[in-house]
């Protein structure tokens, strides 16, 4: 993991355990990580969302989706970063999660070479 993935705060939401698990997993060592079922399960909990350098959001999520997710986090958290992940991929979601905002968009499963990558062309810029 390169230098850029160190002492970040990151919040991942994700309905799927393995997946958050795996995300939680691959970055613990060097960062802290926040692992959140579904998106009123991070809201009800306002006190994690503070200086978070990247959340990572699943776009399926039960209840509020991660584009509503996003919309809510989005203002008070400026200077964070956001990824949003998603088992299927179309030109319509990808031109909505840009249009909207989100600094990258990945397919699930995921390489975390890859992830890793976007990530840290996100936190260089």
């Amino acid at each position: 993991m390169t230098e850029h993935l160190s002492a970040k705060r990151i919040v991942v939401v994700e309905d799927d355990g393995l997946t958050s698990q795996s995300l939680r997993d691959y970055f613990k060592d060097h960062n802290a990580v926040l692992t959140y079922p579904s998106a009123e399960a991070l809201l009800e909990r306002p006190q994690d969302l503070n200086q978070i350098d990247l959340f990572i959001i699943d776009y399926r999520l039960p209840g509020m989706d991660g584009v509503e997710l996003f919309e809510k986090l989005k203002l008070e958290n400026a200077n964070a970063r956001f990824i949003c992940i998603s088992g299927e991929i179309s030109m319509d979601l990808a031109s909505r999660i840009n249009e909207i905002g989100f600094d990258a968009l990945i397919l699930k499963p995921f390489d975390f070479a890859i992830l890793e990558q976007n990530i840290a062309s996100l936190t260089e810029a």
